[in-house]
């Protein structure tokens, strides 16, 4: 996609043509008496940069290198001579001061950093290999195309190894295969598929199809290519998010390993910078089970999925999911597109216990794609009996339950407690009608703090909850801090009166979309919350949501706005 839409070479080479075409018009007749050729060539240039980067959304790569044309044209109209650091410098300036919030994105990172590395460590490339230059340019042309290889196999080394820190930031990922696809897949696109598909487009139809045809054909067999490499099970090396002083250690080695100068007699000493960055798919507290959890504190990460449930909560040395969010379509799961994603960068591939509240999509969509990916030790839920996420479990050996009133156990010193389904509850003994009302509800307490988990649970099981809410089961609560989830993402059949007033919750949130189409959570509910005194989160206003619950002490949240990346304390 970068390649086909935003690719700064693709910029470059466009603002060329359009530069040769202005300069091949300029020259006729006494026009370059107006102005020279070179002047106008060079507006020209930055004029269908400018078009081409309009065209593909202004992402980040294109403004980049629309804004280096732009420095080039002006310092040609100016009579500079630029270094090419300068261009770099000047380009980064300008996205700065347009976009100020394009440091938040990966497009920033990834594109001014492989330029900036390129230029570094290739910015004496003419002469690094010892292949004669300059006046001794009458070499055979056999010497110039190897030394024209090798220079392009050490660029795509350099930007390989300088990119690999923000790959792992970013995207918790590296493509083992990226060089050898890149090698083929760069010059096929940038030079045979993007130029006839414009040619294709600019000349009369039953000219022109053929061109846009054989485009397409390239970019089918180049498809068919690249997913049968991405399907090779070491195409990509998986690694959690690295910490900021391993961030700098690797740096700083890639830095040496990618310097200008002749490779062959410094290789021992490269290979060592390289080894620097090995750290960063070792994390040194992965095998030591550190937690900044004490015994007794717990945490939840209310993850920002959309219309639909998911919530991690860990203890020491423990972690419950609690539903898997929505799928959309066949493929389209939060498994597949938050929360393994998350669940990776954290260097999470183990969960003890997963809750799935009831059978509803919303709640069970991503619960298949974690299986694949993730180790999971047991399941408990509300589900019927035909149920296909019981079958995948079977078949992967991982025992299950349904949950049951009264259910409780105990991690780290963290209690859990089943308040719904009753206690006579089975797999095959589910509700006949609407799953909600089965919908697994679970309470996750210390002695400070306790958390409520509800699922989608309507106003039946609500008042089968009060009832059971009796004086002495009251008394377990206590005095503890509330922290309420409004079931069924805040709708009108939820939040009960009489159950909101039993628990008197201290704060509440709620997992819903934007502008979704159920209108959740309802006025009426959100009005009710706001009556109550009880400040209500919603993801859609929050983004993702981290409670953490220590010994003596309330809860305190975080809040990630993912839009504009703001971090909000409570």
């Amino acid at each position: 996609m970068h390649l086909i839409s935003i690719s700064g070479l693709h910029v470059t080479m466009l603002a060329g043509v359009g530069a040769s075409f202005a300069a091949f018009i300029w020259r006729r007749r006494t026009w370059p008496l107006i102005a020279p050729v070179s002047k106008v060539a060079a507006i020209s240039g930055f004029i269908t940069a400018f078009v081409y980067a309009w065209l593909a959304g202004f992402q980040i790569p294109a403004q980049r290198t629309m804004y280096m044309v732009g420095v080039v044209a002006f310092a040609l109209w100016t009579g500079r001579n630029p270094r090419s650091f300068d261009i770099w410098w000047w380009a980064l300036a300008f996205v700065l001061l347009i976009d100020p919030m394009a440091p938040y994105t990966p497009g920033f990172w990834l594109s001014f950093g492989a330029v900036a590395a390129i230029l570094y460590a290739m910015g004496d490339s003419s002469g690094l290999l010892g292949i004669p230059t300059g006046k001794e340019l009458q070499v055979h042309w056999s010497l110039r195309a190897i030394q024209a290889l090798r220079e392009a196999c050490r660029v795509q080394a350099v930007v390989t190894l300088a990119l690999l820190p923000f790959t792992l930031y970013w995207f918790y990922q590296v493509s083992v295969v990226s060089p050898l696809a890149n090698a083929f897949a760069i010059p096929l696109v940038s030079y045979v598929v993007t130029p006839l598909a414009i040619i294709g487009a600019m000349l009369p139809e039953f000219i022109g199809r053929w061109l846009i045809w054989s485009a397409h054909a390239a970019m089918e067999y180049l498809a068919i290519t690249l997913e049968w490499m991405a399907n090779w099970s070491w195409s990509v090396v998986w690694s959690r998010q690295p910490e900021w002083w391993l961030f700098l250690v690797s740096s700083v080695g890639i830095i040496y390993a990618i310097r200008p100068g002749d490779i062959r007699d410094t290789w021992k000493r490269r290979l060592l910078g390289i080894v620097f960055s090995i750290p960063l798919f070792i994390s040194p507290f992965q095998f030591l089970n550190v937690s900044d959890l004490a015994q007794g504190e717990f945490s939840a990460s209310i993850l920002d999925i959309g219309q639909g449930t998911a919530v991690l909560i860990e203890t020491a040395n423990r972690r419950l999911l609690y539903d898997a969010g929505p799928i959309q379509g066949k493929k389209d799961d939060a498994g597949q597109r938050i929360i393994l994603p998350y669940f990776r960068g954290r260097g999470i591939d183990h969960i003890d216990r997963m809750v799935i509240s009831h059978s509803d999509s919303d709640h069970v969509g991503g619960a298949a794609t974690l299986l694949k990916h993730i180790q999971f030790d047991f399941m408990m839920g509300s589900l019927p009996s035909g149920n296909p996420l019981l079958e995948n479990l079977r078949a992967r050996s991982i025992p299950s339950i349904p949950c049951r009133f009264g259910q409780r156990w105990v991690w780290d010193g963290v209690e859990f407690v089943i308040w719904h389904p009753h206690e006579a509850t089975v797999f095959s003994n589910q509700h006949p009608g609407k799953p909600n009302e089965m919908s697994c509800v679970l309470e996750v307490r210390n002695t400070q703090s306790s958390l409520w988990l509800t699922g989608d649970v309507e106003k039946q099981g609500e008042a089968e909850i009060t009832e059971r809410l009796d004086a002495e089961m009251l008394k377990e609560i206590g005095e503890r801090e509330l922290i309420f989830m409004a079931p069924h993402h805040g709708s009108k059949t939820s939040s009960s009166v009489a159950l909101l007033k039993r628990l008197e919750p201290n704060q509440a949130f709620a997992q819903n979309g934007y502008r979704n189409r159920y209108g959740h959570p309802h006025p009426d509910v959100t009005a009710r919350y706001k009556d109550l005194d009880i400040p209500f989160y919603q993801t859609p206003e929050t983004g993702f949501q981290t409670w953490s619950f220590k010994n003596n002490a309330k809860s305190s949240t975080q809040f990630w706005r993912h839009d504009i990346k703001r971090l909000w304390h409570r």
